[in-house]
């Protein structure tokens, strides 16, 4: 390793070597909270908004890089964002949040490609081309923002994202080849699932909801006794890191609510109990995994750690597991103990990619949907804190 290079990953793990003794305290928090830093949920929000200032207001900038500053903005991530602050603005009332998410959304639709999709990676002109995942993310908020304002426009592009998504599914239930990620087959799919539901629900359109079952039932079939899944991973010849997992997990939850079937809720549940396994044990949530759910990695995902707690207290919603509820109560709080409270005001709010920061997780980095999983595992933990279910 060079000089330049040992004294950078030390310069950028400094602020975060006293969050470890804070992460270990909070490991131990009680079942009634109090191990979030105060105004952690705001600031979350208040980066996010920050986020999509530094584009101009037109979408999310992908996050904040400490070699390369702000990133351009990111079609996927800005389509699920939308949620957040429409859920935020209904807790608090604020509107300026709605105009946002409207701007957002109304983004999204300027920049959706001819065919329907959404395009791969940060936005660059020309549009690159479509993929599966990102189309299915920028669902998601153009149905939050048909139920919240009743605008036909996001409801039709929303149709026109899934009309992409149905005509590119495999015989087996896969979408694969270049309109995916790597060209693989991913279990993570399953959140698109979730999306195809939704608008299933709000179209009455049956094909949405046969897509989908097609998918999630190829994605049971890669499911292992332990609850490992096969190609959850991002890359080929990878690991599956807990941020991938944390998405196949949400989306069987979801799909099993909607759909009201117990084989897909009973899958994610399978899944969960084996990472509170892990998390009991080493009392942190390792990045990646092997097939026995031995770490695959020293360092920590933080986005995958908020979206695991957040996944572990849905679960408690729908099953009353006092154990994911406990476990989800714990990772949060653990994952906002790793939350950039500096008063710079480039990272306030922001959470890393990694802990350490130089992880292999978007090193260096604080991706906005770090921020966002964060954002909502924080606003889940108060609801379940607040009513118990």
């Amino acid at each position: 390793m060079s000089t330049a290079t040992d004294l950078l990953r030390r310069t950028v793990a400094l602020p975060y070597l006293s969050a470890s003794d804070t992460l270990r305290r909070s490991f131990g928090a009680s079942a009634n909270g109090g191990g979030v830093p105060e105004g952690a949920l705001d600031a979350a929000v208040r980066w996010l908004c920050l986020s999509h200032d530094v584009t101009g207001r037109r979408g999310s900038s992908k996050g904040f890089s400490l070699l390369h500053g702000w990133l351009p903005a990111y079609p996927e991530t800005t389509g699920y964002i939308i949620g957040t602050l429409l859920d935020h603005a209904a807790r608090t009332g604020d509107e300026e949040l709605r105009r946002r998410a409207r701007e957002m959304g109304d983004w999204e639709i300027e920049v959706q490609n001819p065919d329907g999709g959404v395009m791969e990676g940060a936005f660059v002109s020309p549009p690159a081309k479509s993929v599966v995942f990102n189309t299915g993310m920028v669902i998601f908020g153009w149905l939050d923002l048909h139920e919240a304002f009743g605008d036909d426009a996001y409801l039709e592009a929303a149709v026109r994202g899934d009309r992409f998504l149905s005509r590119r599914q495999y015989d087996d239930g896969t979408w694969q080849g270049e309109q995916t990620y790597f060209a693989i087959p991913h279990t993570y799919h399953s959140r698109v699932d979730w999306a195809l539901l939704r608008l299933a629900a709000a179209t009455g359109d049956e094909e949405f909801r046969t897509v989908a079952i097609r998918n999630l039932d190829w994605v049971l079939s890669t499911q292992q006794e332990n609850g490992w899944f096969e190609w959850c991973n991002f890359r080929p010849d990878t690991l599956p890191n807990s941020h991938g997992i944390a998405y196949t997990m949400r989306g069987l939850l979801e799909s099993a609510v909607l759909l009201g079937d117990e084989r897909y809720l009973s899958a994610a549940v399978r899944t969960a109990h084996a990472l509170v396994g892990v998390f009991r044990r080493l009392g942190r949530l390792p990045g990646t995994y092997e097939r026995d759910w031995s770490p695959g990695a020293h360092w920590v995902c933080v986005t995958g750690l908020a979206q695991t707690g957040g996944v572990w207290l849905r679960l408690y919603q729908e099953t009353g597991d006092p154990v994911l509820r406990q476990a989800g109560i714990e990772a949060v709080e653990q994952a906002a103990a790793l939350q950039s409270r500096s008063g710079w005001r480039a990272v306030d709010g922001a959470v890393p990619g990694s802990f350490p920061i130089y992880g292999r997780y978007a090193p260096l980095q604080y991706p906005n949907w770090a921020a966002k999983f964060l954002a909502d595992s924080l606003a889940l933990r108060e609801r379940v804190l607040g009513n118990g279910r």
